[in-house]
């Protein structure tokens, strides 16, 4: 359009329609984020609330605020000034995907606090579609990582009563500017700071890599990017599987009678040899283990200058 005013003389209904588009898809984070190797700590918590607050189109005008604001479902009877754009808790009925982080928990509120959203999961249908969490939380992907201190019981009544998870396995922190991820494409314009993509999916990695490569390095993660195409990490992720298999057999199989051969036999040949996932005698096993669609998410940590999407 040759002026912006233009836009107004669209029909009401088109109008919404590209408001509605224009809508960034987050993946909105339950817990701070925690991750040793990043340095200075501060952009990653900048990063994590940048993800939290209210997307550009709230902001443009009467409009699209009405729009974004539907989108997010505010309680009834709360309202917002124009200039605050924190979140209240707005992404339970309407965000896209929730992910699940886990945080280093100093305070037992803490832990009660993450383990109430996870329970409520269950009671919550609408939030099924799209669920993440991270695999600390359940069973680290790199063994170093200390796991996080939630009950194993807990976590796994909440992952067997949904049928498919995503869960990211890796974070890769890129300190890049807004502007910066623009030029190639990624992060929604900078709009979408946290992206979980397929670990398999080349192309896509690829392009990550290169936002990556073109600006200050984390040291983290240049181990991952060394073995992703590798044989190694196929394997790290089979025996990763196999290692949640048996905790999920160790999970649910407490009380006999027992198949054959007997849930401890298989636990025991699933640790060594991370192919018997496969077997019929294992399978039999995974009645009700739910499907995991995993994931690697790519963080956006712009300088901590950078306080606000421009």
């Amino acid at each position: 359009m040759a002026h912006p005013a233009q836009f107004f003389t669209l029909p009401a209904e088109l109008r919404l329609m590209i408001w509605e588009f224009a809508l960034p898809a987050r993946v909105v984070e339950i817990g701070e984020p925690c991750d040793p190797d990043i340095i200075p700590e501060e952009d990653l918590r900048q990063a994590w609330i940048l993800n939290r607050k209210y997307p550009v189109i709230a902001h443009v005008c009467w409009e699209s605020r009405q729009v974004a604001l539907a989108k997010f479902k505010l309680p009834k009877g709360v309202s917002l000034a124009p200039d605050c754009v924190t979140d209240i808790r707005w992404w339970w009925n309407s965000t896209d995907t929730i992910h699940f982080n886990a945080p280093e928990m100093k305070f037992a509120r803490q832990r009660c606090r993450l383990e109430d959203d996870l329970l409520r999961l269950v009671r919550v249908p609408i939030l099924r579609k799209k669920v993440s969490i991270s695999a600390d939380v359940v069973h680290p992907f790199l063994r170093f990582r200390n796991r996080c201190d939630i009950s194993k019981s807990l976590v796994w009544d909440v992952l067997s009563s949904v049928n498919t998870w995503m869960v990211s396995l890796h974070t890769v922190c890129i300190r890049a500017t807004n502007e910066q991820a623009r030029e190639l494409g990624l992060f929604g314009n900078g709009e979408e700071p946290a992206q979980l993509i397929d670990p398999f999916d080349k192309a896509a990695i690829q392009r990550f890599r290169q936002l990556w490569g073109n600006t200050k390095q984390e040291v983290s993660s240049v181990k991952f990017f060394e073995t992703i195409d590798t044989k190694r990490f196929t394997f790290r992720v089979e025996r990763w599987l196999a290692e949640m298999s048996a905790e999920y057999i160790d999970y649910k199989w407490t009380n006999p009678p027992f198949l054959t051969p007997g849930p401890q036999d298989v636990i025991a040949s699933l640790r060594r040899y991370p192919n018997q996932r496969h077997h019929p005698d294992t399978k039999q096993y995974l009645v009700g283990f739910p499907t995991l669609d995993l994931r690697i998410m790519f963080r956006l940590c712009p300088p901590t200058v950078e306080h606000v999407i421009t």
